[in-house]
């Protein structure tokens, strides 16, 4: 990937370094770089051959040909004299202008060829060369105020003088009139004050009337802080606002195009989300991404705009950094992408209590759960991270419902479902609505009723049909509740009715009744679960049973 990324840019600058260097002035600066530049003994690039010299070229290599000459001639008059300061001197400019003129004639850094062991590489010199750029915006976007905050500095110092020498001056004339007339004492004292203290209390007066002349200049002059705000911003885009417009724009077209291309070349060759697709899309991402913030650099180098140049790169070192120290997280959601991590597409991964299916797992991945509405969901794939998927079982139910099903709920809601989202269930309580937090609703244990269900009843008899317990009496009982049921119920919404003989009671025979019935019968739940009772109830009274009844026993002590 850096392979191909170094290619690209190398294609980028091939067009740059076609170019002529840009001139602003006829006497063109010396190339000889400073030490520290290259590392040493590193080989130069050939020269290019064959290109015609310009106008501003010549100019320049005529008027370094003419100060060699003079610079020549003065250190031959140096020798004629003996001065070895001045022929020391004169030998270094000499060197450095034949330096100029060979990189000119050769446009080869001839110093660097010459001299390679000289040079060294200085860490601290480097970034400072390429943080003043940066430095200098700052310290003239705050020129201003760094001023009048010396100034009220200085102000401070001197009105702190200036109220010690006044105390001082207070403190000599009392003891100057304390002291006797005529005395040695007292003329001293008036030499202090007329030689020392007045003279020193003039002198910061008069500074402190200038300063504070000086800071209410500055004061007046001074823009409000929005002004500066707009004048620092006014000035930077003057001198790099259109070096920050073509940058965007090259970001953006070559972007764009890149991820265009990216999607024409997946089109024609994907078959499938196999891993060798999955890690050209991965790759192919980053890689358009850094080829975009590539070229972006390459506008302000090639306009010489080395402000923005130094803020793009401090931009990057900051990104860089933050990759480094996030690499870990990083090298998990890579897995991810590649689908060889913790959670894999097509599986089912639990998030906030509900299971979804991995439909897809990139950038961003998507999640799906087909029974809820709005079940589907859209995460960044490092919020995966640290999570985990299986597959799911066959017949694996997404949901306990799906809109429509009736169900019965453990605090004993009883109605169809009207909305189920990740958020929120809404059930149908007679004829209210019901809302309860997705979470809430699972803890509920809901009985879907619209898949089937049973209506189980307790019966009882009494011990005058023992001899028939176990064989008339269900026969007789299944046989009319069906024939009841059937009444009510269209036949197919009745599955099965039994009757089972299930113990001998202290006073009566229990019997344990089981209608089924599908999930069309549902709405009418309530009915049916009072109407198995009702029949066996009447089917017993035809046959002419009776219901027992509790009884109790008391022996009396004879």
């Amino acid at each position: 990937m850096f392979a191909a990324v170094l290619f690209c840019l190398c294609c980028l600058l091939a067009p740059l370094a076609a170019q002529d260097p840009p001139s602003t002035s006829p006497t063109p600066p010396a190339t000889a770089q400073a030490p520290g530049k290259d590392a040493p003994g590193l080989p130069q690039q050939a020269p290019p051959q064959g290109k015609p010299l310009d106008a501003t070229t010549k100019l320049a290599l005529e008027r370094l040909a003419t100060a060699i000459r003079e610079k020549r001639e003065q250190r031959t008059a140096a020798e004629a004299r003996s001065d070895q300061t001045a022929m020391q001197r004169l030998e270094v400019e000499l060197r450095d202008l034949r330096w100029q003129f060979a990189n000119l004639a050769t446009r080869l850094d001839v110093q660097e060829f010459e001299l390679p062991s000289a040079k060294s590489f200085d860490l601290q010199a480097e970034v400072i060369d390429f943080l003043q750029p940066v430095v200098e915006e700052l310290r003239d976007a705050t020129a201003g105020p760094r001023q009048i905050s010396d100034l009220k500095r200085e102000i401070a110092a001197l009105q702190a003088r200036q109220t010690t020498a006044e105390a001082a001056l207070r403190q000599t004339e009392r003891t100057r009139d304390e002291l006797p007339a005529g005395s040695d004492a007292r003329a001293e004292a008036e030499r202090e004050i007329a030689v020392r203290w007045a003279p020193k209390i003039n002198d910061l007066r008069r500074q402190l009337l200038v300063l504070t002349s000086r800071l209410g200049a500055l004061v007046d002059g001074q823009p409000t802080l929005l002004q500066r705000i707009w004048s620092g911003v006014g000035s930077f885009l003057q001198k790099s606002g259109l070096s920050l417009i073509l940058a965007i724009l090259v970001f953006l077209v070559t972007f764009t195009a890149l991820r265009w291309v990216r999607r024409r070349i997946l089109r024609r060759t994907t078959r499938g989300r196999t891993f060798a697709n999955r890690l050209f899309d991965v790759v192919s991402q980053v890689l358009i991404v850094l080829i975009a913030i590539t070229a972006t650099i390459i506008v302000p180098y090639a306009r010489d705009d080395f402000l923005l140049l130094a803020i793009a790169i401090l931009f990057l070192l900051g990104v860089g950094w933050l990759t480094v120290k996030t690499a870990p997280q990083m090298f998990e959601q890579f897995r991810l992408l590649l689908n060889v991590g913790a959670v894999r597409e097509g599986e089912r991964i639990v998030i906030d209590g509900l299971p979804y299916r991995v439909a897809s797992l990139r950038f961003y991945a998507r999640l799906e759960n087909p029974d809820l509405q709005g079940g589907s969901l859209r995460l960044p794939v490092r919020d995966l991270v640290g999570k985990h998927s299986r597959p799911t079982a066959p017949h694996e139910p997404w949901f306990p419902s799906c809109v429509g099903d009736v169900v019965q709920l453990a605090d004993g809601v009883f109605g169809p479902v009207l909305v189920q989202t990740p958020q929120t269930v809404v059930v149908q309580d007679y004829g209210a609505e019901r809302s309860y937090p997705t979470p809430d609703y699972l803890a509920q244990r809901p009985r879907n009723l619209s898949r089937g269900f049973a209506v189980e009843t307790a019966f009882r008899l009494d011990y005058a049909l023992v001899q028939q317990a176990t064989t008339t009496v269900p026969e007789v009982l299944a046989a009319g509740l069906e024939r009841g049921l059937r009444e009510r119920l269209p036949d197919a919404q009745l599955v099965a009715v039994q009757v089972l003989f299930r113990a001998a009671g202290d006073s009566s025979l229990d019997y344990q009744a089981v209608a089924t019935f599908t999930g069309e019968a549902a709405p009418r739940f309530l009915e049916l679960r009072a109407a198995v009772p009702e029949v066996l109830l009447a089917t017993a009274t035809a046959q002419g049973w009776k219901i027992p009844f509790p009884q109790l026993t008391v022996h009396r002590q004879s």
